[in-house]
């Protein structure tokens, strides 16, 4: 007989069919194709998918309102109970209240979960869930919870992107992110509430490499026995490989422009994304090149703040606003190199979508890009917040021959499949689930 699979319910709060939201739904399906009973829970209808389970009908206003001007205005976000205020300050992302209070009532969501499941696969929870909300769900349930954390919100007091803080290894509390943070703050409250239910719930916390690392920094899961390494999923059947020249007709590009960059334009001010190392190293690799070399050289930028990137480099740079999910192959395909400056980052996502696609990226040594491109021979990765060694990357593969290039072209698709296909996935939580089944 063949083997019985675990009975699976995914929950995301963003939507499975946007941007990043589809990273769930590329869960889903791989499930599904692998022959698991797979039920997908989201905060709000999903028409393109009907069979989804979903707790609110359309998005309450009220609350969408209140957290867009949170948001855009940076005023003041309240925890109803004990009416704490977060006043944020530096660089800190909160996006998030006490848990004791999530976002969603946890009566609301447990009421959406009528069948018994074997495991419970958690992605995005943001502005949905929280960890008494986990906590409701497990006492339900009594199943595995796995959350494959795509930030480090989930084990850190509250805030989404943690750099270099100090708190977090000493349990957070005096939290520099707040204009008004002591040490009983509620970043504290939340590391102790957060501890009590690891306690209690014992999920399996997901990881690359890079977050392995941040987790064992952290107060709340340095000593955790339930982190498991993975890898990400990519849909690897639409990203791609395509070839060059073609994408490159089929988008328009100049036909003299014979090197060219792909990289997606993000807030310059947003220390993060690292784009003022990114100006840095362009403005260094071009200084390398002759006046005919760099007359072949194009920077392709897509994003809402393309425009004010290509005020501030030195490369003729072709700026092309929103790139649809759908054309992003071409976009992948069309360059010779994807460029990802981020210094404090998971992902990003778009390293992992450009490998699949055939093209080398150079990042540096943060996120994915330490187990995709790493001794891969994938592209190149950059000491982090070093601009030079960022250009030396860049050169190192606009001065490689035609055979070596190829031959990296074609080891960006083979490590793709091997680490980011649907097989690899679903293998590996089957692995996981009957480590921790047994």
């Amino acid at each position: 007989m063949p083997e019985k699979l675990p009975r699976v319910l995914v929950i995301s709060s963003t939507d499975p069919t946007k941007a990043n939201g589809a990273v769930a739904m590329n869960f889903y399906n791989a499930l599904k194709k692998f022959g698991y009973e797979v039920d997908f829970l989201t905060k709000r209808y999903v028409k393109e998918c009907p069979d989804f389970l979903y707790l609110y009908k359309y998005e309450r206003w009220p609350n969408y309102i209140k957290y867009k001007i949170q948001k855009n205005f940076g005023l003041e976000h309240y925890s109803k109970k004990k009416g704490q205020s977060i006043a944020q300050q530096g660089n800190h992302s909160f996006d998030y209240r006490r848990e004791d209070d999530p976002p969603i009532p946890t009566d609301i969501v447990l009421s959406k979960i009528t069948k018994e499941y074997d495991a419970v696969y958690i992605v995005y929870w943001h502005r949905m869930l929280s960890y008494q909300t986990i906590e409701a769900i497990y006492n339900k349930l009594h199943c595995q919870i796995h959350l494959r954390c795509v930030d480090n919100q989930p084990i850190a007091g509250g805030c989404h992107f943690i750099g270099n803080c100090p708190r977090l290894s000493e349990g957070c509390g005096c939290c520099p992110g707040l204009v008004e943070g002591g040490e009983n703050d509620f970043t504290r409250f939340n590391i102790e509430y957060r501890s009590k239910v690891l306690k209690t719930v014992r999920p399996i916390i997901y990881g690359n490499t890079h977050m392995q690392m941040i987790y064992r920094k952290s107060a709340l899961l340095r000593d955790y026995d339930r982190l498991e390494t993975v890898f990400p999923l990519v849909d690897n059947k639409h990203f791609h490989v395509i070839n060059k020249y073609e994408a490159r007709k089929q988008l328009g590009i100049d036909p003299r422009k014979k090197f060219i960059f792909f990289c997606g334009a993000l807030v310059l001010k947003e220390k993060r994304k690292g784009m003022k190392y990114l100006i840095e190293a362009l403005e260094i690799f071009n200084s390398k090149l002759t006046d005919s070399q760099r007359k072949e050289v194009l920077l392709v930028a897509a994003g809402t703040h393309a425009e004010e990137l290509k005020k501030q480099v030195c490369v003729d740079t072709l700026c092309v606003g929103y790139a649809p999910y759908e054309q992003l192959p071409l976009y992948y395909s069309m360059a010779n190199i994807f460029l990802s400056p981020s210094i404090d980052d998971a992902g990003p996502s778009m390293v992992n979508q450009s490998l699949s696609c055939g093209t080398p990226v150079v990042a540096f040594k943060i996120g994915t890009a330490l187990d995709m491109i790493l001794n891969e021979n994938t592209g190149y990765c950059a000491e982090t917040c070093d601009a030079n060694d960022f250009a030396n990357g860049i050169l190192s593969i606009y001065n490689s021959t035609p055979e070596q290039f190829d031959t990296m072209c074609k080891d960006c698709r083979r490590v793709a499949m091997e680490k980011t296909s649907e097989k690899s996935f679903a293998d590996n939580f089957l692995r996981i689930y009957k480590k921790y089944n047994s």
